[in-house]
């Protein structure tokens, strides 16, 4: 059996893409092509249907797939094992997220980890969903957090739901609807909004919501980023969803946040690869959890928003 090619393989489950997957494993992609066919020829099954040059599991490739993933991982982590040896890795804490999640949950975390493990070290990356994901079951990283549903449910990894946060309106401390305890989809369908990019967590949200109620949003300004989102909502530019745990305390000066009427929450996990943890990972998610309940007695209404699963 070719491990090569079965390394590529899963590479291509993991990027979605043969040319992504070739390039990461310096080869051509005639030349992945080739070992891909190869492999399907050695294990006499279809592991991928073929449309238009794009490649897409078979029924008989996804069960291939999650058969052999701990074994391919397992073989894929024999460097990073000889590494973690070397750094010392017991004091090491490598964790990674989405963006929006980084200022106002995870650094807070990290600080208060510090102050129980002084002689720890820590790495915090910020991907995209789909990396995050992925990189995590590879055991690129201890931890993951990100917000449910995954992305990609194929690859094999723990999932740790950890908090809830219920969808909330970002909006000036003056305006109108500040004055209500809560904003009707109806309302918020009539105020102009500030708003992530077609194809972000955070837009689709608002698409859903709207989309649901059978009405449109009112885009008046678009950005890639949330807290860019909330200093346009400082300066007037129009409202925007957020949670409590997405923007750090500081910065909600001058602004409020008003739950979305109804039942709209978002559900936060931490992600793990399968087997042992690093006993790093479990104080973490303790330094988190710790930071949550700090957060929820001390600002005011926040405990209506934000719980600990």
């Amino acid at each position: 059996m070719n491990l090569k090619g079965l390394s590529l393989f899963q590479q291509v489950v993991v990027t979605g893409s043969l040319s992504e997957a070739s390039r990461d494993m310096n080869l051509s992609v005639s030349a992945a092509s080739r070992l891909l066919s190869q492999l399907e020829a050695d294990l006499s099954i279809s592991l991928f249907s073929r449309h238009r040059r794009a490649l897409t599991l078979t029924e008989e490739g996804t069960l291939f797939y999650q058969q052999i993933s701990n074994t391919l991982n397992g073989i894929a982590e024999i460097p990073g094992i000889a590494r973690d040896l070397h750094a010392r890795a017991r004091n090491w804490l490598s964790v990674v997220t989405a963006a929006p999640l980084a200022n106002g949950l995870v650094v807070p975390t990290i600080a208060r980890l510090r102050d129980r493990a002084p002689d720890m070290h820590c790495t915090l990356h910020v991907e995209t969903r789909f990396e995050i994901e992925s990189k995590v079951a590879a055991r690129g990283y201890n931890i993951g957090v990100i917000s449910l549903p995954l992305q990609n449910e194929i690859i094999p990894i723990d999932i740790m739901p950890v908090l809830r946060t219920r969808l909330c309106v970002l909006m000036p401390d003056d305006h109108p609807l500040a004055r209500k305890d809560t904003v009707t989809v109806a309302q918020l369908s009539q105020q102009p909004l500030v708003s992530l990019g077609a194809g972000q967590r955070w837009r689709s949200r608002l698409d859903e919501i709207m989309g649901a109620a059978g009405l449109r949003p009112t885009l008046a300004f678009e950005t890639g980023s949330t807290l860019v989102a909330a200093e346009m909502v400082r300066h007037g530019l129009g409202l925007t969803l957020v949670d409590a745990v997405t923007l750090p305390a500081h910065t909600l000066t001058g602004l409020a946040l008003r739950p979305l009427d109804g039942e709209h929450w978002i559900t936060y996990a931490s992600l793990h690869a399968k087997g042992p943890r690093a006993a790093l990972c479990e104080m973490f998610l303790d330094a988190m959890s710790d930071h949550v309940e700090e957060r929820r007695a001390t600002e005011e209404r926040t405990a209506e928003l934000v719980y600990l699963i």
